[in-house]
C-alpha cells in the first residue's frame, strides 16, 4: 500500500520532468509563450509533488533527488536557454565556427555572450544541491526559489512583448539588463536571505506578507496578464527584503 502511496507523487514528478523537457525544446526553438505556459505548469506539478508526499506520509530520499533531476531541467536548464535567445537578439555578435572531425566539416553559428545564461543554470543546480542537504524545518526558503527565479526568467519575453510597455522596451531588451538580470539571481538563489513561502499561509506571520503580494498582484495581472509575473516577482523579493530591514531596525510587518 505504502509503495502504491509513493507512485502518486513520483507521477507529479515525473511529468513536471517531462514537461522540463518540452519546455527546452521550445525554448531552443525560440517559442516564448509556450515555455512559460509548460513552465508555469511543471512549477504546478512540483508545488503538488511535495505537498501530496507529505499528506501521504511517503517522503523519501529517492523523491527528494527525483525532485531536484526535474528542477534542475524545468527550474534550471530552461530558464539558461531563455536567456541565451534573450541575449542573442541584442545587437551581440555572433560567431561562426568551422571544424573537421574524421573528414566531416562542422559550421557551428553561436552567441558566445549568450552562453553567459547558463550560469542561471549552474546557479540552480547549486542552490538545489543546497537545499537537499539543509536539514532545517523548511517553512522559509533559504534564498530565492529556483521555481520563482525560473518563472521569472521564462515570462520576461513576454514582458519585454507586451503592447503596454513599448516605451521601455529598449531599456529592458539590453545586454545590460540581461547581464545584471543574470547575476542577481544567481546570487539571490545561493545565499541566506529567507524568503517566505506560498505554502506557509497557515503560519499566522506570514499571512500578511502574502496578503500584501496578492494585493499588489491582483492589479498587475489584470492589466498585464502573464507578462506580470516578472513585476509580481519583483515585489515578493523586495517584500522580503524590507521585511529583513524591518527587522534590523526593530519594525515588525506581520
Amino acid at each position: 500500500m505504502q509503495s502504491l502511496k509513493r507512485i502518486i507523487p513520483n507521477t507529479l514528478t515525473a511529468l513536471n520532468f517531462i514537461t522540463g523537457c518540452f519546455a527546452t525544446y521550445f525554448a531552443f526553438k525560440g517559442f516564448f509563450e509556450i515555455v512559460f505556459f509548460l513552465v508555469l505548469l511543471g512549477t504546478f506539478f512540483d508545488l503538488f509533488d511535495g505537498l501530496l508526499s507529505r499528506l501521504l506520509k511517503v517522503e523519501s530520499n529517492f523523491g527528494i533527488q527525483f525532485d531536484s533531476m526535474a528542477d534542475l531541467i524545468t527550474c534550471g536548464m530552461v530558464p539558461g536557454i531563455v536567456m541565451y535567445n534573450l541575449l542573442a537578439r541584442t545587437d551581440v555578435q555572433g560567431r561562426n565556427l568551422i571544424f573537421k572531425i574524421f573528414e566531416n566539416e562542422f559550421n557551428v553559428s553561436f552567441v558566445p555572450l549568450g552562453f553567459a545564461g547558463f550560469f542561471i543554470t549552474l546557479a540552480t543546480s547549486i542552490r538545489l544541491a543546497k537545499f537537499n542537504i539543509d536539514k532545517d524545518i523548511k517553512t522559509e526558503f533559504k534564498g530565492l526559489p529556483a521555481p520563482v527565479n525560473a518563472l521569472f526568467i521564462v515570462s520576461l519575453p513576454l514582458l519585454i512583448e507586451n503592447s503596454l510597455l513599448m516605451d521601455f522596451r529598449c531599456s529592458i531588451e539590453s545586454k545590460a539588463t540581461f547581464l545584471a538580470i543574470i547575476i542577481i539571481s544567481c546570487i539571490l538563489m545561493n545565499n541566506n536571505i529567507p524568503f517566505f513561502s506560498l505554502k506557509s499561509i497557515s503560519l499566522k506571520n506570514e499571512r500578511f506578507k502574502i496578503l500584501v503580494l496578492l494585493i499588489l498582484s491582483i492589479p498587475l495581472f489584470s492589466i498585464f496578464y502573464f507578462a506580470s509575473f516578472p513585476i509580481i516577482i519583483l515585489i515578493y523579493i523586495l517584500l522580503n527584503l524590507l521585511v529583513i530591514i524591518g527587522k534590523k531596525l526593530g519594525l515588525s510587518l506581520n
